[in-house]
């Protein structure tokens, strides 16, 4: 039985420690993270404290912890559930109970859950994907769509949609009609040697391993275009490709009767592991 660290205690996992009028529960009044551990180390975490951060501050939401204490307690139950290799960790930060729509208080406590994966490293997936695009809700455009928050109905009902269709993933539009996200990744096209994703002004979630794709493109000399992308891209790609923090990133195969390559991604995905596992990856600083 593995632990859980609720507010800093450390408890096991299938005890309770919420109640009723648990505002995440009640109105979806929570953000959280996903952070992927490699060698036992949690990856890029001060890029996750940042996004985290922000999120807060968008919703007026108080936690009381600098990155450094939060790290700490991160690292507190990597230990306590003997994690030396490859893990998935979930931070989730839920303001205190209280009020209706109106919260009674700003502050907020927080729960760290850690689950062991079977490969310690990203693993490009060996066969490509199958994509469609998912038409029925589309993601609005304004700051609450960057939120990685406990509402999640949108991309709920798409993976619906995905798992009635037999796809392996759908493609998210936003209200303009042009391509946002997955349902649990950020999209990459590769065309004629440059790479387009879509700009962080598409009502997009701005992942953690987009950014670090990005990062990787240009300490290589690869072109990274953020734009506005209609779907109609799909049809001319060299390749596509998902990205997100635990997986790193998978390849698309197939989109309608579009068939794709892998050789971008397979590159990216070397590179990804080079800097996810090296001491600047793990013990990640950022200029102020």
């Amino acid at each position: 039985m593995g632990s859980i660290n609720y507010n800093g205690k450390l408890t096991e996992e299938n005890q309770p420690i919420f109640d009723i009028n648990n505002r995440g529960f009640r109105y979806g009044d929570a953000l959280f993270e996903t952070i992927r551990v490699i060698d036992g180390k949690a990856c890029f975490f001060q890029s996750h404290f940042d996004r985290l951060s922000k999120g807060m501050q968008l919703l007026e939401m108080s936690l009381n912890l600098t990155n450094d204490e939060l790290l700490e307690e991160v690292e507190k139950l990597i230990a306590a559930n003997n994690i030396t290799e490859g893990a998935r960790l979930r931070i989730t930060v839920v303001r205190n109970s209280g009020g209706y729509y109106t919260p009674k208080t700003n502050l907020s406590s927080f729960v760290i859950e850690a689950i062991q994966l079977p490969n310690n490293r990203y693993e490009l997936n060996e066969t490509g994907l199958t994509i469609d695009l998912y038409e029925k809700h589309r993601k609005t455009i304004n700051e609450l769509s960057s939120l990685k928050s406990t509402n999640c109905l949108t991309y709920i009902l798409a993976g619906q949609y995905k798992k009635a269709k037999g796809f392996d993933d759908c493609v998210l539009l936003n209200e303009l009609g042009s391509i946002a996200e997955c349902v649990s990744s950020n999209l990459f096209v590769a065309y004629n040697g440059v790479l387009y994703t879509p700009s962080l002004n598409q009502g997009i979630v701005p992942g953690i391993m987009r950014q670090k794709v990005i990062e990787v493109c240009k300490e290589i000399s690869m072109e990274v275009q953020e734009c506005p992308l209609s779907p109609q891209v799909l049809h001319r790609a060299d390749e596509v490709f998902l990205t997100n923090a635990i997986s790193g990133m998978k390849w698309v195969g197939a989109y309608r009767g579009k068939r794709y390559f892998n050789k971008v991604s397979k590159m990216l995905t070397e590179k990804l592991n080079e800097k996810a596992s090296s001491k600047s990856g793990q013990q990640e600083t950022l200029p102020s």
